[in-house]
C-alpha cells in the first residue's frame, strides 16, 4: 500500500510539473488509464462552486502578492518589464473576477440581422393588407360602413331596400350603381 501511495504521489507530482501521461506510463510500466487513475485517487476532491470560489480567492491573493514588489519597481524605478508584468497580472485578475468585459457592449451581427427582419405578426399583417388592397374600393367602403352602423342594422336596411323595390337590383344597373349618375333636371 505504501508503495502504491509513493508511486501515486510521484505520478501526480510529475503530471503537475507537465510530464505527459505516455512518458509516465512507460516509466512506471503501466497504461495511460492507470496513470490517470492514480491522478484521480490523489486529487480526490469535487470541484463545486465553493471549491471554485476558494481557488479564485487563492489566485487573487497570489496575484496581489506577486504584484506588490513589481508595482513598486515599475513606479519607482520606471522598470518597463515590471510595468508590463503588472499589466499582465491585472489582466489575469480582471479575468478571474469577471471584470474583463469591455465598457462598450459587443454587437452580435446575427442578433442585429434578426431584429431588422419583420416579426411574424408584421408579416401576417402585411399579407392581410395586401389581400385587402386587392378588393375594389367600393367594396371596402361598403364593409367599412357595415362596421360603422353594425351588421344587424346594415342587414335590416338592405332587406328593407330590397323589399321596398320588390326585387333586388344589380348594383351595376340603375339606382344602385357606383358609376356616374344621369340626373336630368
Amino acid at each position: 500500500m505504501d508503495h502504491d501511495d509513493a508511486r501515486d504521489e510521484e505520478i501526480v507530482s510529475a503530471r503537475i510539473s507537465g510530464v505527459p501521461t505516455r512518458v509516465l506510463a512507460r516509466r512506471h510500466h503501466c497504461t495511460g488509464n492507470e496513470i490517470e487513475a492514480a491522478v484521480d485517487r490523489r486529487l480526490d476532491y469535487e470541484l463545486d462552486n465553493r471549491q471554485r470560489l476558494r481557488l479564485v480567492k487563492l489566485s487573487v491573493e497570489r496575484i496581489m502578492a506577486l504584484m506588490t514588489p513589481f508595482y513598486e519597481r515599475a513606479t519607482k524605478d520606471k522598470d518597463v518589464a515590471a510595468g508590463t508584468l503588472c499589466c499582465k497580472l491585472e489582466e489575469r485578475l480582471a479575468f478571474l473576477l469577471g471584470l474583463d468585459h469591455p465598457t462598450q457592449a459587443r454587437v452580435d451581427v446575427y442578433a442585429v440581422e434578426r431584429q431588422q427582419q419583420p416579426s411574424s405578426y408584421e408579416k401576417i399583417t402585411a399579407a392581410i393588407m395586401r389581400v385587402a388592397e386587392r378588393v375594389p374600393a367600393a367594396q371596402r367602403e361598403a364593409v367599412n360602413l357595415i362596421h360603422k352602423i353594425g351588421p344587424e342594422k346594415a342587414l335590416a336596411l338592405l332587406n328593407a331596400e330590397i323589399e321596398g323595390n320588390g326585387s333586388a337590383q344589380n348594383p351595376s344597373e340603375g339606382n344602385g350603381s357606383s358609376g356616374p349618375r344621369n340626373d336630368v333636371t
